[in-house]
């Protein structure tokens, strides 16, 4: 028997991602192939990931208007995330979090979840 499809959206360090410190969002992809982190709640379903964004940088305001057009895009695509997971990124190291999590929930029409991985932030 298979497992239910669980689809999410990642949001991620827009300054990480372009200064190359986390190549390829490759921790945040590892962790939920391997439902690890914040995705081991999450083990009994097949993760998906459809889609990462960035936060549009700091500090944050863009990110509600970027899962707006990720929305259309799904959206067109017949496709709808079950929950978007800030990423470790910025769950742990951005001063804006609390900020962005709090304009994620007044948009988001599904759960928001703060972390992926928890694997050391140690960068190349």
């Amino acid at each position: 028997m298979s497992k239910p499809l669980f689809k999410v959206v990642i949001i991620a360090c827009k300054k990480i991602r372009e200064q190359g410190l986390c190549p390829g969002d490759a921790k945040c992809l590892i962790a939920a192939m391997r439902g690890e982190g914040k995705f081991a709640e999450f083990k009994d379903k097949d993760i998906r990931v459809i889609a990462i964004i960035d936060c549009g940088e700091c500090p944050g305001t863009r990110v509600a208007a970027s899962l707006g057009v990720l929305k259309a895009v799904l959206d067109s695509l017949g496709e709808k995330p079950d929950a978007v997971f800030l990423g470790t990124c910025i769950a742990r190291l951005c001063k804006y979090k609390d900020e962005i999590v709090e304009r994620l929930k007044k948009v988001c029409q599904v759960p928001v979840i703060e972390g992926t991985h928890e694997y050391p932030l140690k960068f190349p």
